[in-house]
């Protein structure tokens, strides 16, 4: 049996606007970010869901609890869903990354799967363990409907699994704050349903890509 799950990506952040790499700091929603949480409950409000379960960093747990005002869902926290780690670069934008650390920089920016910042995760790391859990999570609550509120690079990982993309491949698809993605997930067959649905975001211009 399959389990359906729904990932949304948490709302705008501060550190989103000031184009800073977030990981596994933390950064408060902007205002932007909290109305985007706001309509994707809204649209969320007119699905049916089991069980919310969102990454335990700030800005996730932020945009679930707006979420969660509507939909009254059992709700859970889990660390196996937080961002990718950047290690020592946390915090900074990419041109001060760039400026300090020019080797590293190009190693990421070759995406390189088993490069990673001091301190932080690489591309493979980050694959296996998100897709562990992932499968965890539908084991857990197989032949149920799951909403998940996570992250960017959780949600890219997530379709390069399901479509077999090899992790050195250039993302080609873009990853809105607050859109909302779904799955079937059975054992280790892995299916889209939908992909950044926006249409909850676009009449207000409140859309922020990833």
């Amino acid at each position: 049996m399959a389990t359906e799950i729904t990932i949304i990506r948490h709302g705008e952040t501060i550190w989103n606007v000031q184009q800073r790499i977030q990981g596994q700091r933390n950064s408060k929603l902007s205002e932007n970010g909290i109305l985007q949480a706001e309509l994707v409950a809204n649209a969320l409000a007119k699905r049916e869901f089991d069980i919310l379960i969102s990454s335990d960093l700030e800005r996730a747990v932020e945009t679930a609890k707006i979420i969660n005002k509507q939909l009254h869902l059992p709700f859970e926290y889990n660390a196996n869903l937080r961002e990718r780690s950047f290690g020592k670069v946390e915090g900074m934008s990419f041109a001060e990354i760039n400026q300090q650390y020019p080797v590293e920089f190009h190693s990421y920016k070759q995406r390189d799967p088993k490069f990673a910042f001091s301190g932080g995760e690489s591309i493979e790391q980050l694959f296996k363990r998100v897709t562990t859990e992932i499968e965890v999570i539908a084991v857990k609550c197989i032949d149920q409907k799951v909403l998940l509120v996570s992250h960017g690079l959780v949600l890219e990982m997530m379709m390069y699994k399901t479509f077999n993309i090899r992790l050195s491949q250039p993302r080609v698809f873009s990853i809105n704050n607050s859109s909302i993605s779904s799955f079937y997930i059975d054992g280790d067959r892995w299916f889209l349903k939908e992909w950044g649905v926006i249409e909850h975001l676009v009449s207000l211009n409140v859309l922020n890509e990833l």
